[in-house]
């Protein structure tokens, strides 16, 4: 069963995400990023630029951004840059439900090209969840 580690960050197109997952009791760790796009009803696993890599017309297998933690590398870190507009959230593969997870921590900075309104607005965005106003 996949039980998330913490609560969903919301990110737009262009906005650097870092990850960072280290074991504390448990002596495995497998983590994978989930996304949801705004219009969506939950959440699936996460393949970072989907859209580019779809345009090609063939289909193939794509892996979902994930992590894997053992006893002797016990943390990691993964950044990359979001391509939705929605919400990133990490889930971790567990036996069940007592089983102890990892602390996972994950860092938003907002996309650095967009004017100073833009990245305002933004920055409130994620403190009270308001939809992201057209200026113009």
């Amino acid at each position: 069963m996949r039980v998330p580690t913490g609560r969903p960050i919301r990110v737009a197109p262009g906005d650097e995400i870092v990850v960072r997952a280290q074991l504390t009791k448990a002596t495995l760790g497998r983590l994978y990023v989930f996304a949801k796009a705004r219009d969506e009803a939950g959440f699936s696993p996460y393949v970072p630029m989907l859209m580019a890599l779809a345009a090609g017309g063939e289909p193939s297998m794509l892996q979902p951004m994930s992590m894997r933690l053992v006893a002797e590398r016990p943390s990691k870190q993964v950044s990359f840059i979001a391509d939705i507009d929605g919400f990133i959230c990490v889930m971790q593969e567990v036996d069940t439900a007592k089983d102890p997870l990892a602390k996972v921590r994950v860092k938003r900075k907002i996309c650095p090209d967009l004017d100073w309104k833009s990245r305002l607005f933004r920055k409130f965005q994620g403190i009270f969840s308001w939809p992201i106003p057209k200026l113009s």
